[in-house]
């Protein structure tokens, strides 16, 4: 999975697009993009991980479709439908 660079267009949060970012770099190293692994190398706090979450969702990087279990990985969608 490459990162698509068009994350940086969007303008969103700080927060948000180093989620994007540590998504794509675990996808990279074949590991599955779950928010247990996310939240192993999230540098914040857990409040903060969970409005990047609920903003990728928001702004369609992220399916909404999940349900935030712990080992189910995230999907992230193609920037076609990013707003």
């Amino acid at each position: 999975m490459n990162m698509d660079r068009d994350i940086f267009n969007l303008k969103a949060s700080t927060e948000a697009t180093s989620l994007y970012i540590l998504i794509c770099a675990l996808m990279d190293l074949g590991q599955p993009p779950t928010l247990l692994e996310v939240r192993g190398k999230w540098t914040g706090d857990e409040e903060s991980l969970q409005r990047a979450v609920r903003e990728l969702m928001r702004r369609g990087v992220l399916d909404q479709e999940h349900s935030m279990g712990e080992d189910e990985p995230f999907a992230l969608r193609s920037r076609e439908s990013w707003s």
